[in-house]
């Protein structure tokens, strides 16, 4: 008896621009970058032949390999519109609508090279297809120097790529809080949820895609002399469900993100 064991850490960079078309219209791009470090071992539960370790070590090295991928994610284009005081003076809604934008590595069918005993990679930088996206934030000012906010995000994939892959439907949405300390110092606290459908290969289940998480995330922004703001903040786990019976597991650790934001 033996056990895989797959670690996967995430490093991404997201490059951003937004332009102001009027007080209420922008366009906005991203692109990011990923670094992704794989770390595969086994877990030996009982005593096996010389024979069969070697067999389970290159059965490993077909599906999870010690290696680091990198390269560009897919992109997003979007058009923008900002609301001012819908609901009560002082709040913003922000609607945007746009696409993804397939610049992002893609895989062919892992589950047939899988069967057929061919190398294979499960990790993929994009879905190969323009993705409709959907994007709406909401900020309340309360008493004092505290705001509310809350928001909500869909990518509804249509379409297969050329590989024959659909990518799953993705849905958050976040609710929170910001506290100004001072002019250029600020608190927040959010409560993130997330929900992924399966995606598909050739028309058939992706087993290892379906699920649902939620976090809790803390940080702080400080705006600097030259226009600058940084902000940090760390996400912690707090519920996580897989949406399918087959497959591998997958458990999420912490993350850290570090934002810095120039306006000119």
């Amino acid at each position: 008896m033996h056990r895989h064991r797959v670690t996967l850490s995430t490093y991404r960079i997201d490059v951003g621009l937004q332009y102001l078309l009027s007080d209420q219209w922008m366009l906005q791009a991203n692109v990011p970058y990923a670094v992704k470090d794989q770390d595969a071992s086994i877990e030996w539960l009982d005593p096996v032949s010389p024979e069969d370790e070697q067999a389970i070590l290159r059965s490993r090295d077909i599906h999870h390999r010690d290696e680091t991928y990198t390269g560009l994610s897919d992109a997003d284009v979007f058009l923008g519109y900002k609301f001012r005081g819908l609901f009560k003076t002082g709040d913003n809604l922000f609607a945007r609508f746009g696409t993804t934008v397939p610049i992002g590595r893609t895989e062919e069918n892992p589950w047939k090279l899988g069967d057929a005993g061919i190398e294979h990679l499960h990790i993929q930088f994009g879905t190969g297809t323009f993705n409709p996206v959907a994007n709406l934030q909401y900020s309340l000012p309360l008493f004092g120097s505290g705001t509310i906010n809350a928001s909500a995000r869909g990518m509804f994939p249509f379409y297969e790529n050329s590989k024959t892959y659909r990518g799953p439907i993705e849905l958050s949405y976040t609710a929170g809080f910001m506290y100004r300390l001072l002019n250029w110092l600020s608190f927040n606290g959010n409560y993130l949820g997330f929900y992924q459908s399966a995606a598909a290969w050739d028309g058939e289940r992706d087993i290892n895609t379906g699920l649902r998480y939620s976090m809790a995330a803390l940080g702080m922004s400080l705006a600097t002399l030259d226009g600058i703001v940084v902000s940090a903040n760390v996400m912690f786990p707090l519920t996580q469900e897989t949406l399918y019976d087959e497959g591998d597991a997958i458990e999420f650790g912490n993350l850290v993100s570090l934002t810095t934001t120039y306006s000119f």
